[in-house]
């Protein structure tokens, strides 16, 4: 029996059309149990009232319903219904075959120039199914919520940019993963987990490198009173205080936030200049009004970088590249059973023997180990948030639990982040523990300390 359902193509068939539609279900379920939890808080919770007013918490909480909702009806009608009828239908052989007919030489004949040409036209397709939503996204839902935006000039450089980097990047993508199978075949698998630890390794030498230019631009900190304190506070814990950089962001909408990165040398605290007080200007004359005022006095901003620091002294980046990597052995394992299994590209509609490269990653990846990648999404949430936990708990430890908490309400105030969430639901969305639950866990840890 076993053997007849792996070999049964329309067995396959509605194997892989359950596990889309089970998978989106229980998103769907999660995001019901969100709105339930927004719509039953119609006051600004107590502990956050004087940082963030009635008004504007009912627009955050008309914002938040009325998104989720689209992302229910969203994921019901373009992900689920779509995903089931393509799969039914045969969409991707038909996708693969129009792919094949614009081989205009022979040369373009080749599985690398056919596969180029189909996920371009994956691409067009996705974007037109997925522009209705988009269109109603960004004029009814984003006017909810009134954000700065750059000039039309910018916005619109700014996406033939983007297009024409996310097009060679593609490009340059399938290219080597069709080689990458023809050559090594059977030993692809292995190959894919040497390309990521290589990417991996990149990645680490050269982000701490581009931050700055990327984010913005590297700025002294003029504040020598906060000077002083964070230097007292890196000589304690014997972090090098150079290693501290403060940014100041090009974006006007980039949160509030400071982030630690890297190993050895290599090593950063970032702080974002929307964090400091008045963005850390002396002369608020370049201000806009609504920044002034905005963002932590030099105590609170301490707390948040000994809540970097935390995340240091644990060893939180050694423990998250290795809980990566140990999720790459086990996803590639998985891969290497699934990927050159026939049936599976027969379940999709495609003629036996007929299995190209870049759909099978498709298929795989995308439907086939969907209760994996739920799974492990999962776990990796759970320990991102275990280690937020830890880097308060280090915090409290050096003393700053009454900072940290005045830094925490401040800043979900000012980055505007709604502070209601479902448990259930953030247990399988977020990276960081909601801002009421780190502020019980803290309180939790001042009466320990008091008792």
């Amino acid at each position: 029996m076993s053997a007849y359902f792996w070999d049964d193509p329309e067995l396959v068939l509605y194997i892989i059309i359950a596990l889309l539609v089970v998978d989106n279900l229980w998103a769907v379920y999660l995001m019901i149990r969100e709105i339930i939890a927004v719509h039953e808080v119609e006051k600004v919770p107590a502990v956050i009232s004087p940082y963030l007013p009635q008004d504007l918490f009912n627009k955050m909480r008309s914002y938040k319903i009325h998104k989720s909702w689209f992302t229910v009806v969203n994921t019901l009608l373009i992900v689920v219904f779509s995903g089931i009828m393509e799969l039914f239908f045969g969409f991707y052989p038909w996708l693969w075959n129009v792919a094949t007919k614009c081989s205009l030489a022979k040369w373009m004949e080749h599985e690398a120039c056919v596969s180029i040409f189909f996920v371009l036209l994956l691409s067009i397709y996705m974007t037109l199914k997925a522009f209705p939503g988009m269109l109603y996204e960004k004029m009814c839902i984003s006017a909810l919520q009134k954000r700065k935006n750059p000039p039309w000039a910018r916005r619109i450089c700014r996406e033939i940019i983007d297009t024409i980097l996310a097009v060679i990047f593609m490009g340059v993508m399938v290219v080597s993963l069709v080689f990458m199978v023809l050559w090594l075949e059977e030993y692809t698998a292995v190959g894919l987990y040497l390309q990521s630890l290589l990417l991996t390794v990149v990645l680490i030498l050269l982000v701490p490198v581009l931050i700055d230019p990327f984010v913005g631009k590297r700025v002294p900190l003029q504040n020598s009173e906060l000077l002083s304190d964070l230097q007292h506070l890196t000589d304690i814990v014997e972090f090098p205080m150079h290693q501290v950089h403060i940014i100041r962001v090009n974006d006007p909408n980039t949160p509030s936030n400071a982030f630690f990165y890297g190993s050895c040398c290599l090593k950063r605290i970032v702080i974002f200049d929307t964090l400091l007080l008045n963005r850390g200007l002396r002369d608020l004359s370049s201000l806009a009004p609504e920044d002034v005022g905005k963002g932590l006095r030099d105590s609170q901003v301490v707390a948040v970088v000994a809540h970097e620091l935390g995340h240091w002294v644990h060893g939180h980046f050694y423990k998250a590249i290795f809980m990566f990597q140990f999720h790459m052995v086990l996803m590639l394992c998985l891969f290497h059973v699934l990927y050159f299994h026939g049936p599976i590209y027969q379940a999709v509609g495609f003629e036996a023997g007929l299995q190209p490269i870049v759909v099978g990653f498709l298929i795989v990846f995308g439907f086939v180990m969907t209760p994996y990648m739920t799974l492990a999404n999962f776990c990796m949430l759970s320990a991102t948030r275990h280690f937020e936990y830890q880097a308060d708990s280090f915090a409290w430890e050096m003393g700053f639990a009454k900072d940290l908490r005045l830094a925490l309400l401040k800043l979900y105030a000012d980055n505007l982040a709604f502070p209601i969430s479902d448990p259930c639901y953030s247990s399988w969305n977020h990276t960081h523990p909601t801002m009421l639950d780190r502020l019980n866990r803290l309180e939790k840890l001042q009466q320990r300390s008091s008792t």
